[in-house]
């Protein structure tokens, strides 16, 4: 594989375009519902796997150090001391923003 990312995806698009897997060159079936070949596709599926595992686990630490210093959990902001959420209002606001679509309600 080529080192530039210019130069792989140069490479990438002839794969693609000749009907080969663009990671291995392996030629593919007629009609092959998907753009890697099996092997490359398992390769992926291992690889996202186990980094994953180790991302989530960093994650996982960081949320319960945060939460134990009250601070906001996804934003490390210090939470006031009479605030009896987990997460900043801020956080709430953007997080209601994504699921909703809209800001959310003044109560």
């Amino acid at each position: 594989m080529p080192a530039e990312n210019t130069e792989r995806r140069i490479l990438y698009t002839k794969r693609k375009k000749k009907g080969e897997c663009p990671r291995c060159g392996k030629k593919l079936r007629k009609g092959y519902k998907y753009s890697f070949c099996d092997d490359c596709r398992k390769f992926f599926r291992d690889y996202n796997k186990k980094s994953a595992k180790a991302i989530n686990k960093v994650r996982k630490a960081r949320y319960e150090e945060r939460k134990e210093d009250n601070r906001c959990p996804r934003c490390g902001k210090k939470l006031a001391k009479s605030y009896k959420k987990i997460i900043c209002l801020s956080c709430l606001e953007k997080q209601y923003t994504y699921n909703y679509g809209k800001k959310r309600p003044k109560k």
